[in-house]
């Protein structure tokens, strides 16, 4: 697995994931998103990143170099800041989203990516996705409140 940042030539590909059904259903856009949805939400991301606001980056198969979901941390204020996540429903259950959250939030390289200091990570998770839950706490997120987990 390899991670870049979200460009425009990913809209297409994040298009298919994010209109996943099981995806979608716990993800909080509003369905069913067209190219042109995709294709904003990826130039805010870019400005968020250039405003030094968040990062959305691409989750890259290393063999076949398609897309296979994407992670992003947004809403920083001071040194807090929120999590999403997705992956294509074809990479679940090998471990990918593991080692790629692993990856950026316990050796804190999201923080290289943000240029910022944080000690809170925030993620909302839908009450019935059990596969995130269950993932952000193998990572060592603690649930806050029903739906808000958070990692210190």
């Amino acid at each position: 697995v390899s991670l870049c940042l979200i460009t425009h030539k990913h809209t297409a590909s994040l298009l298919t994931v994010l209109n996943e059904p099981e995806v979608a259903q716990f993800n909080d856009y509003e369905l069913p998103l067209s190219r042109e949805d995709v294709k904003q939400m990826v130039q805010n991301d870019i400005a968020r990143y250039y405003d030094k606001q968040g990062v959305r980056l691409a989750v890259i198969n290393n063999e076949d170099r398609l897309l296979m979901g994407s992670v992003g941390f947004y809403d920083i204020l001071d040194t807090t800041v929120w999590l999403g996540f997705e992956l294509s429903t074809r990479y679940w259950s090998f471990g990918y989203m593991y080692e790629v959250l692993s990856y950026l939030i316990t050796a804190k390289h999201f923080e290289t990516l943000l240029d910022k200091k944080i000690t809170s990570i925030y993620a909302r998770v839908h009450l019935h996705n059990k596969r995130s839950m269950k993932l952000l706490s193998s990572i060592g997120f603690v649930q806050e409140q029903d739906n808000i987990w958070v990692y210190n």
